[in-house]
């Protein structure tokens, strides 16, 4: 990599570092290079259809996540479960709890909002439980509004005393008679940047510097502290009047970093000053995107060095540039974020350049990278009404999360302000930027103890987990067996066993099933097992843990604020409000209408049973289970001698030999003299073919009824004779009134499973709208699995709907590489 020092004054740079600073960068180095791998870098983001929604609407979403473990190119994350929670305002509970599947770290979903809900401002969060364990500052958060845009529109009041005003010293520290960079961020309403001005005193109350902010609220002055001095600023914004802060007292001893970075120049600057340090060598390291990217040994001469690098010899992106002594003591820290334009480019081609109403656009998109090589990648797009929905120029989108707002801490107020290649303002408020927020990636502490850590887990599966406790809420004293069913990915049954620890706790993983789901629990002591149901579990309650709701973290709540009413044509509004008044009246009608035949037609309206429709749901032998059975160990020993010609060869209690059951004119199947080679019946669980040994494991609590399937003519199409095992779970039309599990002890609990996938409805082009309804959708399209090839290329058509004036094209997604591609278009309508 090249690298230059140029001295301030003539002296002689040597580089003959000790054997013993050797050994100790050796193993600096081998810690950094080992923390990615041991403990990778997850970032997660979700691309949403819209930034704001009306009530009763729908929030469509495509979810993308990586980790970097310190190679070339980041990989897809391997967590599969990413919760997802919708907060209100303020409270701490979410108002919507929901699981996405990711696969290759990609997952698409929706959230259907419920229909109570009031107007005002939201926080949608994502996480896995591996960001958990990072802290809660690593959660995906973005606001979003729910409600009639035009509520929105809150003026902000100005109140007495609601400025704060930080101060950031480049390098970390002031050091006395040193020359140094104060960064500042005012902050006002909802913690909000605010533009400022202001100057800065010293105890004799002489102005030292004079300084302004950028429009984000961020500034800077410069100054060399006196020792002994104390010294102020007075600072004053459009909402307050002139108040006094202090400025961080400065060091005795100590170094400054600072840099020197210019927009217009192809190289920057790096100067080092030290002040009461009596060593002269120091080593100075950059880290990107947890890589150690540069490193070099600076000697000083009178206290000073200074070194000058090309840009171009670093990527895109934030640079933690940290300086050490010779000890590897950390001293100071500078970020710095170079080529912030260099993005990949979204091309937008349609046949032609306006279009009526409800008419369809093939669009083509072209996409490349800054040096206009086409990108393989995945992608989701949002066609939105301009005249409804505003998207903030300036909003978050994945390009300014995944290089910037997952980077650093803290809320980034307008991210893409940043990136905005047509913001003249852009690259020195983003200097300022890393001046004021602080690294989020590690603490060189962390990396420096290089003892053993933690192997990072990243949940494969889903997972339930609770508490069995002795009814009343008191302690158990010893494991407990328990058994756990619950609706797979195909809706078949499975069956769990296993033992809490000492403590009642107990955690099944790597799980796979949908939407919100029953499960049905038993717990017993292991000398009562084979007591009978009534007596195992009426000592015992279990609860199980909530991995999906996680506390609301602390987050800048904004929704839309900072548009305003110009944006959008009130007339367009009101005509488009009008018309979803019209359809919801139409709709809420139509319920009303239906409510009583809805009620007398239940039984119509009950969804079919597929557990036994390969054979018409009527069997020749069956057997329903009530409370009389549940005496029996299980299905084998329910069945044996009750049905004739149906056979139960084996111990029914032998789970390393299951026994096998013979059907008069079934089949048998290898040595008949060796039981363990009998073959025997299929057996079935809610119409699927399951093993003998998950047939045993079935609690008779849980089985509804029992049905044989043994004729030649039906038993062909089935494959064979067949013992079909209905389950309570597996009814489609469960009366859990009725179910007799919950008056014998067993725990009826609910969980969240994975989000069932949906398409976004795009209506036919060939169907003309109903005459009580105009199609004013927001959103008009929605796609989150588009890929592009390796030209580049991505085609999709879609109607219009009837808004007028324009609509909004968003397109986001990651190359095939990971890096994040940001694109928006305007379509113009006639």
């Amino acid at each position: 990599m090249k690298k230059s020092i140029f001295p301030l004054f003539s002296f002689v740079i040597l580089f003959f570092p000790s054997a013993f600073s050797q050994s100790v960068i050796s193993n600096f180095k081998s810690s950094l290079e080992n923390y990615p791998q041991q403990l990778p870098y997850e970032k997660v983001y979700l691309h949403t259809d819209k930034p704001h929604y009306l009530l009763n609407d729908t929030i469509w979403i495509k979810a993308y996540g990586t980790m970097e473990k310190g190679g070339a190119t980041p990989e897809p994350t391997a967590s599969v479960p990413l919760y997802i929670n919708l907060y209100q305002n303020i409270r701490t509970a979410p108002i919507v709890e929901e699981v996405l599947r990711l696969e290759n770290g990609q997952g698409v979903g929706d959230i259907v909002l419920p229909r109570e809900l009031s107007p005002g401002n939201y926080l949608l969060t994502a996480h896995t439980a591996y960001s958990v364990e990072k802290g809660l500052e690593y959660l995906f958060a973005k606001d979003i509004w729910i409600g009639d845009v035009r509520d929105a529109f809150v003026p902000r009041v100005a109140l007495e005393g609601n400025l704060e005003v930080k101060f950031f010293p480049e390098g970390g520290d002031l050091v006395e008679g040193l020359l140094s960079t104060v960064g500042i961020k005012a902050l006002g309403d909802k913690g909000l940047g605010l533009p400022f001005h202001g100057y800065l005193v010293n105890d004799a109350r002489d102005t030292v510097d004079r300084f302004e902010s950028d429009m984000m609220g961020m500034g800077r002055l410069k100054f060399r502290p006196e020792k002994d001095q104390k010294y102020q600023a007075f600072v004053k914004t459009a909402e307050t009047e002139w108040k006094a802060f202090p400025i961080p007292p400065a060091k005795e001893s100590g170094a400054v970093l600072s840099v020197l970075l210019e927009e217009d120049k192809e190289e920057f600057e790096i100067n080092i000053e030290k002040q009461g340090i009596d060593a002269e060598q120091f080593w100075l390291f950059g880290v990107s995107e947890g890589k150690l990217i540069y490193e070099t040994e600076v000697r000083t001469e009178q206290g000073k060095a200074q070194l000058v690098l090309e840009k171009d010899e670093f990527p895109t992106g934030i640079i933690q540039f940290s300086l050490f002594d010779n000890q590897l003591l950390p001293l100071a820290e500078r970020l710095v974020f170079l080529h912030p334009f260099a993005q990949s480019t979204v091309a937008f081609n349609t046949q032609k350049e306006s279009f009526s109403p409800k008419e369809t656009v093939e669009l083509e998109l072209l996409i490349q990278d800054e040096f206009g090589v086409p990108i393989k990648g995945d992608f989701s797009i949002s066609v939105s009404d301009a005249g409804q929905v505003i998207n903030p120029k300036h909003a978050e989108n994945i390009f300014s999360h995944y290089k910037l707002s997952s980077e650093i801490k803290g809320a980034i107020e307008n991210p893409y302000y940043y990136f905005d290649p047509e913001n003249e303002d852009a690259f020195r408020a983003l200097d300022n930027l890393m001046l004021t927020q602080g690294w989020r990636r590690f603490s060189w502490k962390e990396v420096l103890e290089n003892g053993a850590r933690p192997e990072a887990r990243f949940e494969s599966g889903l997972s339930i987990s609770g508490n069995v406790k002795i009814i009343g809420g008191k302690e158990v004293k010893e494991p407990r067996e328990i058994t756990m069913m619950i609706n797979s990915l195909y809706f078949m049954p499975e069956v769990l066993q296993g033992t809490t620890d000492d403590e009642g706790y107990f955690k099944f993983e790597n799980l796979d099933y949908y939407d919100s789901v029953a499960v049905f629990m038993q717990a017993y002591t292991e000398k009562t097992r084979k007591a009978t149901e009534s007596k195992i579990n009426k000592a015992n309650e279990i609860s199980l843990e909530n991995k999906v709701q996680k506390p609301r973290p602390e987050k800048l709540i904004t929704g839309i604020d900072g548009l305003r009413n110009g944006e959008l044509d009130d007339t367009y509004l009101v005509m488009v409000g009008e018309a979803q008044k019209m359809m919801e009246q139409f709709v809420l009608g139509r319920e009303v209408e239906l409510a009583e035949v809805v009620i007398q037609t239940r039984k119509l309206m009950e969804k079919p049973d597929q557990r036994a429709i390969l054979y018409g749901n009527v069997a020749e032998q069956s057997i329903t289970v009530t409370p009389e059975h549940y005496m029996f160990q299980n299905v084998y020993q329910l069945i044996r001698g009750r049905f004739s010609g149906v056979n139960v060869v084996g111990d029914v209690n032998d789970y390393s030999r299951p026994p096998s059951v013979q059907i008069r004119g079934g089949t048998v199947t290898g040595n008949a003299s060796g039981r363990e080679q009998m073959g025997g019946a299929q057996i079935w669980i809610d119409g699927h073919p399951v093993d003998r040994v998950t047939a045993m494991l079935l609690n008779m609590v849980d089985i509804e009824r029992v049905d044989i399937i043994k004729s030649l003519a039906r038993s062909t199409i089935l494959g064979g004779p067949t013992v079909n095992i209905l389950t309570r779970t597996g009814n489609p039309n469960p009366r859990l009134d009725e179910d007799p599990r919950l008056g014998m002890g067993n725990e009826l609990l609910f969980t969240k499973g994975y989000m069932l996938h949906r398409d976004f409805y795009v209506p036919d082009e060939n169907i003309e709208g109903e005459a009580y309804y105009t199609d004013f959708r927001p959103t008009v399209y929605w796609n989150p699995l588009l890929e592009s090839g390796l030209d580049g290329k991505i085609k999709v058509s879609f109607p219009l709907s009837e808004g007028n004036k324009s609509f909004e094209v968003i397109l986001e997604g990651l190359s095939e590489n990971k890096e994040p591609v940001f694109g928006r278009y305007t379509i113009q309508v006639d």
